[in-house]
C-alpha cells in the first residue's frame, strides 16, 4: 500500500471545474452589469466590455471543444451568450433613446 498522500483525485477536478464555472458566470454577469452602468449612469460606450463579455464565451467555446468536454449544456452556453448580445444591443439602444 502507498503511504503517500492524494494530491488530486476526481472530486478535485469536479470541483475545480464548478468553481471555474460559477467564477466564470459571476465576472460576465459583473460585466453585463457594469456596462449597462456605464451605459446609462456616465453614457459612455461599453462595447469593449461586450467584446470582452463575447470573447470569454468564445475561449470557453473554443477550450471546451479542443479537450472534448462538455461543462455545461450547449443550450445553457447558449443562452447565456445570446442574452448577453441581447443585453448589449438593448444597453446601446437605451442609451441612444434616452
Amino acid at each position: 500500500m502507498n503511504k503517500q498522500p492524494v494530491t488530486c483525485d476526481e472530486r478535485t477536478d469536479a470541483v475545480a471545474g464548478t468553481s471555474a464555472r460559477v467564477a466564470f458566470l459571476v465576472v460576465s454577469f459583473g460585466l453585463l452589469i457594469i456596462a449597462l452602468v456605464r451605459t446609462l449612469a456616465f453614457r459612455q460606450a461599453c462595447l469593449d466590455l461586450l467584446g470582452l463579455y463575447l470573447a470569454g464565451f468564445a475561449v470557453y467555446f473554443v477550450y471546451a471543444r479542443v479537450k472534448h468536454v462538455q461543462v455545461i449544456s450547449w443550450r445553457v452556453f447558449l443562452f447565456f451568450a445570446l442574452a448577453g448580445a441581447v443585453f448589449g444591443v438593448a444597453a446601446s439602444l437605451l442609451r441612444r433613446y434616452f
